[in-house]
């Protein structure tokens, strides 16, 4: 998923207040989806940065 692609969804989003939460895909693991992650801060590395030379990212960090 991009940038783009995440806010194009979350502008379709009408009540902006909502919380948001990960939800960690493992189908096979007898703890599938018992541990909920809040999002609780953005990191950006951009492209050309130290260790990001090709390739930038968005990282969401969640708290349990």
């Amino acid at each position: 998923m991009t940038v783009q692609d995440l806010i194009d969804t979350l502008q379709n989003i009408k009540d902006k207040s909502l919380f948001v939460r990960v939800l960690e895909n493992k189908p096979f693991s007898d703890d599938y989806n018992l541990e909920n992650y809040w999002i609780d801060r953005i990191d950006v590395a951009n492209t050309g940065q130290s260790g990001y030379e090709l390739h930038g990212e968005v990282v969401l960090i969640g708290e349990a």
